[in-house]
């Protein structure tokens, strides 16, 4: 059966207001299956005792609705109770572009404990009693490793592929996971992060000492917030002494040192943002990171608008297989790509191509109605009236449809 995706309306927006619009458009679709007693619901809320820390904490989880027994790559999201919604937003609104993500919100009990490196130094930014309540990253990475991430696997259907992101402080401590905790993530993502900290001492020790690190199949993307004053901008500021605008000041350097050191097998990229300030960044730096983390995921299907003869199947194949290598684990198309692929072959007179392809998807999907109709479709076309008859009789025995009733009475008729 043919999906019909005719009705769908597009839209068309920019920066914010299109990320912004992506948060409704989740909160819309939510009730479409996660909808209990009137309420919309897009995670749930756990509490794990974590033995590093000695206390507990509280989690925020999102499971995407996908196909029975498939696993999704995790996205780990710092302050939780701020950034989770809209993490589940963009990852829902876009799942097909990349790939559907189960999302964990951490909550914070002592952020500035937990989100720095060392301790600070007291100055112009930092009091003394901010400075006695800091340091604790090492023990909160030593968290995510030893008791969050082995408790989010065994409860939840991952895949082996991990991505972090946090904004200010949370960006700190996800560079802080980058230069030193390298291989516990796949992907990371720094929204506007307080490099400023320590004075910057912490971040240029961490940039010396990355020269000899190996960064292989690592990706990793910065958001720079506007926070230049009237009268500078991104050469002048850096040039004030006063500190002026700290975190940018901080950023600008470490990005030019991504830029100039080039790290072992690094996949990175950054962008700033002319109309966002600190505290505004974050939403369009998660979806611009994440459009990059997966820009090659998608199958671009528009190929073969401009080559109609091209082997689609073939295509397909070596695509996921390349996805696939790249992720670290098997990752298969859609069953409704599969099937509008197969359904476009037929159209053009590909048949070999489409029957693969319809078979393709039977063997993914062995208990998918759906599949089997598409085959009893492709046999009709071919004039094969025995295996069109086995093939919808099979669709009808997984899930009875009308349309598919039709076609088998139209089949057996006498």
């Amino acid at each position: 059966m043919q999906n019909d995706q005719a009705g769908r309306a597009a839209f068309v927006f920019s920066g914010a207001t299109r990320v912004l619009f992506l948060v409704f458009c989740c909160v819309v679709s939510t009730t479409g299956y996660a909808q209990k007693d009137n309420q919309i619901v897009i995670g749930k809320t756990e509490v794990i005792h974590s033995s590093v820390l000695g206390e507990d904490r509280t989690i925020q989880v999102h499971v995407p609705q996908g196909e029975p027994g498939q696993r999704y790559p995790v996205l780990y999201v710092l302050d939780g109770e701020d950034h989770f919604a809209s993490a589940v937003a963009i990852t829902e609104q876009l799942s097909g572009v990349f790939p559907q993500l189960i999302v964990v919100g951490i909550e914070n009990t002592v952020r500035q404990r937990d989100m720095t490196p060392d301790k600070g130094h007291v100055g112009k930014i930092l009091s003394e009693s901010e400075s006695s309540r800091s340091g604790g990253g090492g023990n909160f990475m030593s968290f995510l490793e030893k008791d969050l991430i082995p408790y989010v696997d065994g409860h939840y259907p991952t895949a082996p592929y991990r991505v972090i992101t946090g904004h200010s402080l949370g960006g700190l401590a996800v560079i802080n996971a980058f230069f030193n905790h390298t291989a516990l993530f796949n992907a990371y993502i720094a929204n506007d992060p307080s490099l400023w900290w320590d004075d910057q001492d912490w971040i240029k020790a961490a940039e010396k000492s990355a020269a000899t690190k190996d960064f292989s199949n690592r990706r990793l993307f910065v958001a720079i917030a506007n926070n230049i004053p009237a009268g500078y901008d991104i050469h002048s500021i850096l040039k004030d002494k006063t500190g002026l605008a700290p975190v940018t000041q901080a950023v600008l350097p470490f990005v030019s040192f991504l830029r100039e050191t080039k790290l072992k097998g690094l996949d990175w990229s950054s962008k700033f943002y002319e109309n966002e300030r600190h505290g505004t960044v974050e939403l369009n730096g998660e979806y611009d990171a994440l459009r990059y983390i997966f820009r090659d995921f998608q199958f671009n299907v528009r190929l073969f608008d401009d080559h109609p003869d091209w082997d689609r199947y073939a295509l397909l194949e070596a695509h996921y297989k390349e996805v696939s290598q790249r992720m670290g684990y098997t990752v298969l198309p859609s069953e409704s790509m599969v099937n509008q692929l197969g359904y476009a072959c037929m159209e053009r007179h590909q048949m070999r191509q489409a029957l693969a392809l319809f078979e393709r998807n039977t063997k993914e999907h062995p208990n998918s109605a759906n599949a089997f109709d598409s085959l009893g479709d492709y046999y009709s076309a071919a004039g094969d009236k025995p295996q069109a008859i086995q093939a919808f009789s099979k669709s009808l025995a997984l899930g009875a449809t009308k349309e598919t009733r039709q076609k088998l009475d139209a089949l057996t008729a006498k």
